[in-house]
């Protein structure tokens, strides 16, 4: 969360504006994402993050300021400005929020509760309406001529609205305003002329407009704190709830018009995941959630970001608070596991209909009160849902009911990719249906190397249907989450115990970051049911600047770029016992005309294979390549892939394994994993978990 700095007070009078000596007044030092908002008699000062309604007082309790309105952020100097009833005239606010009047010359005495600050000049535009008053342009830059003074634009009665706030619009120019009966107002303050451009369907005091760079203006309610959002680009503008904010009766707000409404370095904001159809991204008016005081969240943790996943490419997935303990079968009752850390309101939905929206008929939590720690929510799949993949989305926050759009002050939100199944089918999910395990594979087999275990880490799940005895189908899905490779390596999984004969090869749904594959995953040539989930992993990684691999060294901490998944059908009367426990035969073999070292002069291409410890090879295998380096694979005792010692070169972990630095052996960066491995595994069973580690020499 960012915090906002707190003031001492420093008063300054001047007529010229010129610092005096004592005085240190410091500009803001950036255009600020947060909006400022004022309220009260005695006046407070507020940050509002606009994304989510989230506000927090900044001001300290003995500012003492008394009531202040028309507040404006001048982007020509980086400080706030105010109207003040105090000293009658404007006063500038810096970063410390120390207050400094402005003596003017021209204003007449009177409150001033509309204004802001041009982006194309440096002048302040203030408004009251009546016949007396109506608009005034204050200069503020010390070297225009009118420094200072006052000067009457347009009388209240050429312009005459009733309008409490106005913002100036990012790139034409002209200041905007929503009137109390919804009105939405262009004012154009050079000629003083105003034109009507919408009705935008909301009416009341909006107190608080601002400005984003996108030009969507946000108009904050008095009566009730709710935020809209209106772009001012469409052809006919109207008003989308955006957020729950702060209701006040005296109410007025600022913000830098050049700046994005969530910060892109801090982010303070928890956005969803799913596809943007399902209204996800900030431009679609996505769910978000402040991580506010950090009280309120699903499962162990949560993390800001900038935007949906959907619009980012592909980011940390850090869902982690959502179980689906039952299978989702139409006409069935199912449970799911929700873990909040603090009490608050779970309102979930599920796209039963599979149309890529969340229909108003497919909530399955209103506002329902979870307690702190697992609650079970269990709910009714409608007879008309439709089977096949799908999303879900859970929002727990301390506002009780919610949409699954717009923005709210506190919580989580977070979506899943879930599949409705037909009845009297068992799904089996390996580790879990939205867990991880993680696969290491050190890749200088049959040489030890560097034996650092991340020449490839993938984390991956498994699930299989069945029917009675019958296996239905096979999913695969995963990510390349690091390449501390030079070497170029393929991906595949072995079905051990199928055949390819068994697959409905046809009706393979493959896809890489979401996109569909068109070629077949099923590798030719073979009797064996093999699934290439690539050829050669480096085609959709890149090691990033100043790097020389994917995600193995000290800051190069890249998003993750590739993920994968399968959906593999099988041809009728295939027995599930037909297919070998979980993880079957996850492997990785040497990319097409890539050299392999000294050991195999020529390319050894998919005659080179990896496997976990203790499992044959495939039939593309070649068979001298064992007992080659240090490898001591002795295929009548069924040992395979290891050394004299017993150590792997491949692991299998049950979690998303904090995996060793580029170069750093696995036993100085999990010093129990020798005794581990020596003792065939009968003792420092947890010798893989991160407090086992020695953390400096793992990568985060």
């Amino acid at each position: 969360m960012k915090i906002f700095k707190k003031i001492r007070l420093i008063y300054f009078f001047s007529a010229l504006a010129v610092w005096s000596a004592n005085v240190s007044a410091q500009p803001f030092g950036e255009c600020p994402t947060e909006a400022f908002l004022i309220q009260d008699k005695i006046s407070n000062l507020y940050g509002v993050q606009l994304a989510t309604g989230y506000y927090q007082k900044i001001s300290p309790q003995n500012w003492g300021q008394e009531k202040m309105n028309a507040l404006a952020f001048s982007i020509h100097d980086r400080y706030l400005y105010a109207y003040n009833y105090y000293y009658g005239t404007l006063v500038t606010i810096d970063e410390q929020l120390t207050v400094t009047p402005l003596w003017l010359t021209g204003l007449p005495n009177m409150g001033f509760y509309v204004g802001d600050i041009a982006l194309t000049e440096n002048s302040y535009y203030l408004y009251r309406p009546g016949g007396n008053y109506g608009l005034y342009r204050i200069a503020l830059a010390p070297t225009d001529p009118d420094y200072l003074t006052a000067q009457r634009v347009a009388t209240g009665g050429q312009i005459n609205l009733s309008i409490y706030d106005m913002a100036f619009h990012p790139d034409n120019g002209f200041a905007y305003s929503v009137d109390k009966w919804g009105n939405l107002w262009e004012i154009d303050v050079v000629l003083g002329q105003t034109r009507k451009i919408s009705n935008v369907g909301q009416a009341g005091t909006f107190g608080a407009v601002y400005f984003d760079v996108d030009a969507n203006l946000y108009i904050s309610r008095n009566s009730d704190g709710h935020i809209y959002r209106v772009n001012t680009r469409s052809g006919y503008p109207v008003a989308e709830f955006f957020a729950f904010g702060p209701a006040s009766n005296n109410n007025d707000g600022a913000r830098c018009a050049l700046a994005p409404i969530i910060s892109i370095e801090s982010p303070t904001t928890d956005i969803g995941d799913a596809p943007d159809s399902y209204q996800t991204s900030i431009g679609s008016n996505g769910p978000r959630h402040d991580m506010g005081d950090g009280r309120l969240f699903l499962g162990p943790s949560v993390r800001g970001e900038p935007n949906a996943h959907a619009l980012n490419g592909l980011n940390h997935n850090d869902n982690n608070g959502v179980a689906f303990v039952t299978n989702l079968e139409p006409g069935r009752n199912s449970v799911t596991t929700v873990i909040a850390s603090a009490p608050g309101y779970l309102n979930a939905w599920v796209d039963w209909n599979r149309n890529g929206l969340f229909d108003a008929d497919e909530r399955i939590a209103d506002g329902q009160a979870l307690q702190r720690g697992p609650n079970a929510i269990v709910y009714r799949v409608p007879n008309w849902a439709e089977v096949g993949d799908t999303w879900s989305r859970f929002r727990l926050s301390s506002q009780m009911l919610l949409e699954p759009s717009g923005g709210v002050g506190d919580g989580e939100v977070e979506d899943y990719e879930i599949s409705i199944i037909e009845p009297n089918v068992v799904v089996h999910y390996y580790p879990s249906e939205q867990g991880w395990n993680t696969l290491a594979f050190e890749d200088n087999w049959p040489l030890k190397g560097d034996y650092d275990m991340n020449d490839l880490v993938a984390n991956y799940r498994l699930s299989t249907v069945t029917n009675a005895d019958e296996l239905l189908r096979i999913t695969l899905a995963g990510r390349i989450v690091a390449l501390g490779a030079a070497y170029h390596n393929g991906l595949a999984f072995r079905l051990t115990g199928l055949s390819r004969a068994q697959i409905d090869e046809a009706h393979i749904a493959f896809s890489i970051n979401g996109n569909a594959v068109a070629a077949s995953p099923l590798e030719t040539g073979r009797d064996e049911a093999i699934l290439i989930i690539s050829d050669d992993l480096w085609d959709y990684v890149t090691p990033g600047e100043q790097c020389r691999f994917y995600r193995t060294e000290q800051d190069c901490d890249s998003n993750i770029q590739m993920e994968f998944k399968l959906t593999v059908p099988l041809v009728n009367d295939v027995n599930a016992s037909d297919l070998a426990a979980f993880p079957f035969d996850p492997f990785i073999f040497s990319a097409p005309n890539q050299e392999r070292g000294y050991l195999f002069g020529e390319a050894p291409g998919r005659r080179y294979e990896v496997h976990l410890q203790n499992q044959a090879p495939t039939e593309a295998f070649q068979e001298n390549f064992f007992g080659r380096g240090d490898d001591d694979s002795d295929a009548a005792l069924g040992r395979y892939y290891v050394n004299e010692n017993g150590m792997p070169w491949a692991l299998d972990l049950p979690y998303e394994w904090r995996y060793p630095m580029e170069n750093m052996d696995i036993r100085y960066a999990y010093p129990k994993f020798q005794t581990h491995v020596q003792s065939n595994g009968a003792v420092d069973l947890d010798w893989f978990v991160s407090e086992q580690s020695n953390s400096a020499n793992t990568f985060e």
